[in-house]
């Protein structure tokens, strides 16, 4: 209970609910379109980001950025053009990511030196800067899902059809993509691969086990991953484990639970 008070705790708490309630949010979106594995492998691209950005001397939320928003592009593109599989893109492109994100950070003193976990990130090393560059990041993402709610979730459930009513599907899903991106790239430079890929599948999961509505799943799955965070911090600290870990295994264990509820109903 003392270690809660402490200001480092608490940014972790804070930090984990508005990455977890972002990720969350943006989840709902790739289980919708079936491109939960383009989650996981733009959250691996953007660990490749941060370990490139260590070693060259760069900002590494910058670099993980571009990496990220370059590969939602690559993979929208692949998606629109069937020539080639996106599936086995994707898939290429993770593989390549984790191998080069591992030796990048193998070969960097400075890295090992500043404690950079590319998986399970480093929550309790967040600062307040850091806290207001993920606001900052997870407002303007919301914004846009907010002004364009109606129609990026037309494109996600029936995408023929939005486009047969003249709407440009393919340019509100490459700004899907794009927010995937975003998101994930900011959020990995604090929370780590498995904090993003958990928060991107498992609330929406839970989520979409409990709601009747589109607008519930959405409400849902934030509030699961919220609550998730708010324990998984102070459980963490209890049992000695790592944060972002815990969190992960809390969010996984709702999604059983919210199954047996729905079973009992």
């Amino acid at each position: 209970m003392e270690l809660l008070g402490e200001r480092f705790v608490q940014n972790a708490m804070l930090a984990s609910v508005i990455i977890g309630g972002l990720c969350a949010f943006i989840g709902v979106y790739v289980i919708l379109k079936r491109i939960a594995f383009v989650g996981v492998a733009i959250s691996e691209i953007s660990a490749l980001g941060v370990a490139a950005g260590l070693m060259l001397g760069l900002d590494p939320t910058a670099s993980a950025i571009v990496l990220a928003a370059a590969a939602a592009t690559a993979f929208w593109y692949f998606g629109e053009n069937r020539s080639v599989p996106r599936e086995g893109i994707v898939a290429f492109s993770y593989v390549v990511a984790a191998a080069l994100a591992v030796i990048l950070i193998a070969k960097n003193p400075a890295a090992e030196a500043r404690g950079v976990d590319l998986l399970s990130g480093n929550l309790l090393y967040v600062e307040a800067r850091d806290l207001v560059l993920v606001g900052i990041v997870a407002g303007v993402v919301l914004a846009v899902h907010i002004l364009l709610a109606k129609t990026f979730l037309f494109v996600s459930f029936d995408r023929e059809t939005a486009a047969a009513t003249g709407l440009r599907a393919g340019f509100y899903d490459f700004l899907i993509y794009l927010t995937v991106g975003v998101s994930a790239a900011v959020s990995m430079k604090f929370a780590g691969v498995l904090f993003v890929i958990g928060s991107l599948v498992a609330p929406p999961l839970a989520g979409m086990l409990v709601a009747r509505r589109t607008g519930g799943l959405i409400v849902s799955s934030v509030l699961f991953a919220t609550v998730s965070c708010v324990g998984g911090v102070p459980l963490s600290i209890a049992l000695d484990w790592p944060t972002a870990p815990t969190i992960v295994l809390v969010m996984c264990a709702i999604v059983p639970a919210a199954a047996a509820r729905r079973a009992f109903r």
